[in-house]
């Protein structure tokens, strides 16, 4: 434990060995963290929804601090799920409730397809345009060739700073936890090598749809971030309306960007406490 209450420890998995922190009490909520992201991402958020929950942050598999057997390799989203709901188990605080952000919500739409024994409910919030967007194969080329030509530039790290840029807009003015922008800009290689269109592309078999039970909520901003995203808004809201009717689940939209956790931490917590109490509470489609 450290000097502010949280609770740091490894979780075995296949393959892995996952860094995660728990914080609070209550009931466990699960924070998943999208592109070269890892627990300190949320760092803000947790400690807003501490005095409800037990928070589980973690780094993923070949991220900052969670490191992989033989090294960075390919991955996939049933690994991650599956190295989500490991965790879960692992940490005994089962069932859980999961909330995952961009390409964190697509392996949590995952779990809740193929792992329901481990939870109570599911909010994705925002899942990536790369894999939702009428045009998502342009979509993806164009954002491969940006990152080829910004590791051309500075390498991995430099693709990293660029993404951010380009998808978040300056977040300058944002505290962030010590350390946490060289490890992310460290996660590069793993994403652009091993994560970018695999990860982001995610196209649930209609059987594991059809047979959901546990509550899932698709959710989006509602203002667009940068420029190009703002445009892409109207467009992007469409394509996830599309897709909650396509899982009989819920659709809701939430204050901010496409990061509300790190730029408008409060508001977060509160409404994804009742985002969950309202999911909870009604009936799940059978």
């Amino acid at each position: 434990m450290d000097g502010y209450g949280k609770r740091i420890g490894t979780a075995k998995v296949p393959g892995a060995e996952l860094h995660y922190e728990l914080r609070g009490s209550g009931r466990p909520l699960l924070l998943i963290p999208g592109a070269s992201g890892d627990a300190g991402m949320y760092e803000r958020a947790a400690a807003a929804l501490s005095g409800e929950y037990t928070v589980i942050t973690y780094d993923r598999r070949g991220n900052s601090r969670s490191a992989v057997a033989g090294g960075l390799g390919p991955t996939d989203i049933d690994q991650q799920a599956d190295d989500a709901a490991a965790l879960i188990e692992t940490v005994g605080l089962g069932p859980a409730l999961v909330f995952g952000n961009s390409s964190g919500a697509t392996i949590a739409m995952d779990l809740c397809l193929r792992h329901p024994d481990v939870l109570r409910a599911v909010i994705a919030h925002e899942p990536p345009k790369i894999g939702t967007l009428p045009d998502r194969d342009a979509f993806l080329r164009g954002l491969q060739d940006r990152m080829e030509a910004a590791v051309a530039r500075g390498g991995y790290p430099e693709a990293v700073q660029d993404f951010h840029g380009w998808l978040v807009g300056d977040d300058s003015d944002v505290p962030e936890p010590e350390g946490l922008r060289e490890r992310v800009r460290g996660n590069g290689e793993q994403w652009v090598r091993h994560e970018l269109g695999v990860l982001d592309r995610y196209d649930a078999p209609d059987e594991l749809i059809d047979a959901r039970r546990t509550p899932l909520l698709i959710g989006i901003g509602t203002v667009g971030g940068t420029e190009q995203h703002t445009e892409l808004l109207g467009i992007y809201r469409e394509s996830l309306r599309r897709i909650a009717d396509r899982y009989r689940a819920d659709f809701a939209e939430f204050s901010g960007a496409h990061v509300p956790y790190e730029t408008i931490p409060e508001v977060f917590a509160a409404e994804v406490t009742a985002a969950f109490r309202a999911l909870e509470s009604a009936e799940t489609p059978v």
